[in-house]
């Protein structure tokens, strides 16, 4: 079978001016496939696709998953920590992050006195192919519906695909057969680690190339990232805007393969075409692999990253967004044809890990920020370090100034040695950091874990879905609503419980699945209990999250 190479290439060729209208592909009516049985099941989680972005009115696979799918509007993650590790563990585990023990990005175990990266592992045998870390799903404690499908079927294949370790990493579980991602800080190309792989396939090395600027997944690219300025409504505001993060340009054309390897793969990483080599690499594995050709239904679940590195630089609603979206809509209807040309039917779930602040000072502007700190943005250096001369003058004056607490995402643990080497209980820290903290106008509240245990409010059962009593802080930190704490003056970010960070994109597609609106109260822990049905293989009972459409079901 041929290399489909020609696929990314007219891709990149047909999406240069992704503003214009992009016809959907005919029949697509009929493709859902029911009645027959899917041999592949494809998950597709959006990183930061907000709910409100997914528009059944887009050309291409986004819209025709709207229009075509099952979708749930009133979806939303139930957990108060919103990033992306523990957002791919509940959409692939059907528990809230506290459960799974991916309670962030990055998390200190107390137990072991150290922090920990949610997907790192130290053991010779994770080493990243081509790398010095080592990555594997060890440190998630439970099992993931392709753990589940391999229980039922023994001879099903599970794969993953992803520009970030992270993205990757949850959705293979810990018996797939390869989680793949775009290593950035040490080959520099597509890899996986030995937990999964002694080495990369014949394919994976040519797919990446010798030289990947020359004759490898880089050598399609354009020299830069020329993105359409449109009067979409999405896109009000100017398109050379203040706050917007200028490392790669705040306006088109935004280079990407300005400077050696490395500098190319920093550009990629914030244009949509990561996303695009994603899903040719994805493409490449369905048919290398021969997925969804064996006697038992195969998963394959694609992270998609740039949305999550484009809305960080330029915010959810700037010209860029709007070009990314585009494209990667073009993009998955071209996947998702080829699929079902390739296999037949397939079962797709489509979600995201989390959502995204506009950016706040754009909000402000409009009139519509909730934020009592003018211009919705606080300074994290400075907020830190009057964090910790607070604690150091508090609680140790006369001693020489330490690090009281340290930080992992919204979650602050006290530094457990000093507090012991300077007599100081930890819930003294505790109570100090939490006074300071709440005084504070970009911040509603501070939440120790006796107040997530015992409040009986909505906020506090998010965070009580987020907490796990041995990796998350003896603080968590909820914003004000539209307010922003950063370490730059540019970007915006997610991370809070507010429902723009939580509101995401939830939708099913193809065998078993009945087109329409449901407006069931719904969450991205249902989305693999409820594929587990759709197959009908055994899901644990422990699960926090339920099956929402059984064969049978109609909207």
């Amino acid at each position: 079978m041929t290399r489909p190479r020609n696929w990314l290439r007219a891709a990149l060729a047909g999406l240069i001016g992704a503003g214009s209208a992009i016809p959907a592909s005919a029949g697509s009516e009929t493709r859902a496939g029911a009645g027959q049985a899917p041999r592949l099941v494809l998950v597709v989680v959006i990183d930061q696709l907000r709910r409100d972005r997914l528009d059944a009115s887009l050309p291409g696979g986004l819209g025709r998953l709207a229009r075509e799918g099952r979708v749930f509007p009133q979806a939303a993650l139930q957990h108060a920590v919103t990033a992306t590790c523990p957002g791919h563990a509940s959409i692939a585990t059907g528990r809230h992050p506290g459960r799974t023990g991916l309670v962030g990005n990055e998390f200190i175990d107390k137990e072991a006195g150290r922090g920990f990266y949610c997907v790192e592992d130290s053991g010779a045998d994770a080493l990243t192919l081509g790398g010095e870390e080592g990555r594997s799903p060890r440190l998630l404690r439970v099992d993931t519906l392709g753990d589940w499908l391999k229980a039922a079927h023994p001879e099903a294949r599970v794969f993953a695909v992803s520009g970030k370790d992270r993205g990757a990493i949850p959705l293979a579980g810990h018996r797939g057969d390869a989680a793949y991602w775009l290593d950035r800080d040490g080959a520099l190309r597509f890899t996986t680690s030995r937990y999964y792989r002694e080495d990369l396939p014949d394919w994976v090395q040519r797919w990446n190339g010798a030289d990947p600027i020359e004759n490898g997944y880089l050598a399609a690219l354009p020299e830069r990232w020329e993105h359409a300025v449109t009067e979409a409504e999405d896109t009000a505001r100017p398109d050379d805007y203040r706050y917007e993060r200028s490392d790669f340009r705040r306006v088109s054309g935004h280079p990407l393969r300005a400077g050696d390897l490395e500098d190319t793969v920093e550009q990629l990483y914030r244009t949509p075409y990561l996303d695009l080599l994603t899903l040719d690499f994805a493409r490449e594995l369905v048919v290398r692999e021969g997925l969804g050709r064996g006697p038992a239904p195969d998963l394959l679940g694609v992270s998609l990253s740039a949305t999550d590195t484009i809305g960080h630089y330029y915010g959810p609603r700037s010209h860029e967004a709007r070009d990314a979206l585009l494209r990667l809509d073009r993009a998955l209807g071209v996947f998702l044809d080829q699929l079902e040309a390739d296999v037949g039917p397939v079962l797709v779930a489509l979600s995201a890990d989390h959502g995204v602040l506009e950016m706040p000072e754009w909000l402000a502007q409009r009139g519509a920020s909730r934020c009592p700190v003018e211009g919705g943005r606080t300074g994290l250096f400075w907020l830190w370090m009057r964090l910790q001369w607070e604690l150091h003058s508090t609680l140790s004056p006369f001693s020489f100034p330490r690090t009281w607490m340290e930080a992992a995402g919204t979650q602050l643990h006290v530094n457990r040695a000093l507090a012991r080497g300077r007599g100081v209980g930890v819930h003294r820290v505790v109570e100090v950091a939490e006074r300071f903290l709440e005084a504070e106008g970009a911040i509603a509240e501070a939440w120790n874990g006796d107040e997530i245990a015992h409040r009986r409010t909505p906020m506090a059962q998010l965070f009580r879905n987020s907490y796990d009593h041995r990796r998350s802080g003896e603080l968590a930190i909820e914003l004000e609503p539209t307010c922003l704490v950063s370490g730059r003056d540019e970007g915006t970010g997610h991370g809070s419980p507010h429902l723009y960070d939580r509101a995401v994109p939830l939708v099913f597609y193809g065998p078993g699945v009945a087109p329409g609106s449901d407006p069931r109260p719904a969450a991205t822990v249902d989305l693999a209990p409820t594929l587990a049905a759709l197959l009908g293989i055994a899901a644990p009972g422990d699960l926090d999250g339920r099956a929402l459409l059984p064969h049978d079901a109609a909207p």
